[in-house]
């Protein structure tokens, strides 16, 4: 991390420029602030590797005592050491609001920063790197053969103290390929077997969509969209309706893959379905209320239209008395059948384990009270769970109660409550909080005129 010794310059009478003393103090209080950020991001870093380590000497001490967690799920039981740091990335998921998946992550690199790279970590707790730094470094040491670790980091810190985060990691990657002792090509081999492609919804009714892959792949996928995208000739459209080579590019991308047929013909017969929840006054054109795709995403209403009017099917839930929907089956059976899982799904949208965003369609049926301890099947007793989360509520301590209206309540091994509501109350609205009315703030100040053509350029 850079530093700053600059002093004001005086000149000959000794004068001093108030205004270069108070930019060169506002910028030394910028660099402390950074190295105080960068120590409390150290500190973080230990307390999650102590939570880690709390997790997993908790479980094991228990089993020595045998005194095990529940494992009559139908599942294959983590091994201790497995169990103790899912339990503990749970517990830090609920209490900093987080995606399990990204707590997980963040305490996975705490004990790796902690446990293996202690020179990392020393100066990110000296202020001397970012927490930029210490994230590259964690990136580019995934999978690096620990009696590496020592020589690389000795190596590779120097230059951390001394570049950006981005000119860092690239000088680091060509010192890891140096010391890695396994050819690229291997690597490349057994990194394949973790490709994969996923959606990440974004504000305005889109979404990225990636895809991790061989490099050279994902290149020649790139070019062939961009030379396929040139080729569209636009030039006797308007210029208001000509598309930019991104948008070009994007809209073959979406033709192939919705509408395309590969050589062997994949795809041939085969449609995308989503699923989305219409407001009825926004399908029938009274409203522009937001429908919600798979969940979570808000689509805009001529959108949600359109795909209803090419739908194959419908579900009605409005309701309770207009749906006619079985909400319970009783002690009756353990399967619940179709009308009421339509129901739950419609009504969780995701799993309800906090900060999980897996979508209920994609989720398992938990009974909530255990069936073999009498839990009925029945819209007050079933949440959808993903995998990992349906293993971890009935293999760890955490423990759930469920209310009338859908909400759940996770029961942490700390003792803490955590609460999750469904993503659509049907039949009744959510409890209302009260909320004390503030004044309004003042206006702000007016805001600064964008410079004149006729000005120079800041830089």
């Amino acid at each position: 991390m850079a530093t700053s010794n600059a002093t004001p310059k005086e000149d000959p009478d000794g004068f001093t420029d108030p205004a270069q003393a108070a930019i060169a103090a506002a910028i030394d209080e910028l660099v402390d602030n950074e190295k105080a950020l960068a120590a409390v991001q150290a500190n973080k870093t230990r307390i999650l590797a102590d939570i880690d380590l709390l997790g997993r000497k908790t479980y094991i001490r228990d089993r020595l005592r045998g005194n095990p967690a529940e494992t009559s799920w139908n599942s294959s039981p983590w091994d201790d050491e497995e169990l103790g740091r899912r339990t503990m990335a749970a517990e830090v998921a609920f209490a900093l609001r987080l995606n399990r998946n990204t707590a997980g992550i963040m305490v996975f690199e705490a004990t790796r920063l902690v446990g293996q790279l202690p020179l990392f970590q020393k100066a990110l707790s000296e202020g001397t790197i970012s927490w930029g730094h210490a994230r590259e470094m964690l990136e580019v040491t995934e999978n690096l053969p620990a009696e590496v670790l020592p020589a690389f980091e000795r190596q590779v810190l120097p230059a951390a103290k001394k570049y950006t985060a981005t000119r860092f990691g690239q000088v680091a990657v060509k010192v890891r390929e140096r010391l890695h002792p396994v050819p690229l090509e291997e690597r490349a081999a057994v990194s394949q077997k973790d490709r994969r492609v996923w959606v990440e919804p974004e504000l305005n009714g889109m979404a990225w969509m990636k895809a991790y892959m061989k490099v050279d792949d994902a290149q020649a996928v790139f070019d062939r969209l961009t030379r396929m995208a040139k080729n569209l000739d636009e030039s006797d459209l308007p210029k208001e309706e000509q598309r930019t080579l991104d948008q070009r590019r994007t809209d073959v991308f979406r033709d192939l893959l919705v509408d395309g047929v590969g050589p062997d013909g994949l795809g041939q017969g085969i449609r995308g379905t989503v699923s989305i929840t219409v407001p009825v006054l926004t399908l029938m054109g009274k409203s522009d209320e937001p429908a919600i795709l798979n969940g979570h995403s808000p689509i805009d209403a001529e959108t949600a239209r359109k795909i209803a009017g090419t739908a194959t099917s419908f579900t009605r839930i409005l309701v309770h008395p207009e749906t006619g929907c079985t909400l319970s089956v009783g002690r009756e059976s353990y399967s619940p059948p179709a009308e009421l899982k339509k129901y739950t799904e419609v009504r969780d949208g995701t799993c309800r384990a906090p900060g999980c965003n897996r979508q209920a369609t994609n989720s398992d049926l938990d009974h909530t009270q255990p069936w073999s301890d009498g839990g009925t099947t029945s819209a007050d007793n079933l949440v959808h769970l993903c995998t990992p989360c349906h293993r971890l509520k009935h293999q760890s301590s955490f423990t759930t109660s469920q209310k009338a209206n859908g909400d759940l309540v996770w029961t942490s091994p700390s003792g803490k409550d955590y609460l999750t509501e469904p993503a659509s109350y049907i039949g009744e609205a959510p409890p209302v909080a009260d909320v004390a009315v503030e004044p309004p703030p003042a206006p702000p100040p007016p805001p600064l005129q964008p410079p004149t053509n006729d000005d120079p350029p800041p830089f």
